[in-house]
């Protein structure tokens, strides 16, 4: 026991700073998706707003990883906490 800190505790911080991560992310991720459109029918004077989209999906697409990589993270520390705890109420 580091300073009084266990374990399980230090994983608990590092599971809460990669979930605020996560949400975040999730939360950018829908602020950026709210004007996507699922589909669009214009004509080739309206081509600004289909540019617009390609943009939007764009940057979609690059957030995606981060996304992703934070979401893995946070269910991996959560499992990972909760194997310690029980492994060290058992011993």
């Amino acid at each position: 026991m580091l300073l009084g800190f266990s374990l399980v505790f230090g994983l608990l911080i590092a599971w809460l700073a990669v979930t605020a991560v996560m949400i975040f992310f999730l939360v950018w991720r829908a602020v950026i998706g709210l004007h996507e459109e699922d589909q669009l029918f214009i004509d080739p004077s309206e081509e600004r707003l289909a540019r617009e989209q390609r943009e939007i999906v764009s940057k979609l697409e690059r957030l995606r990883p981060y996304v992703i990589g934070s979401v893995t993270g946070s269910i991996v520390l959560a499992v990972t906490t909760f194997a310690v705890w029980v492994l060290q109420a058992l011993w």
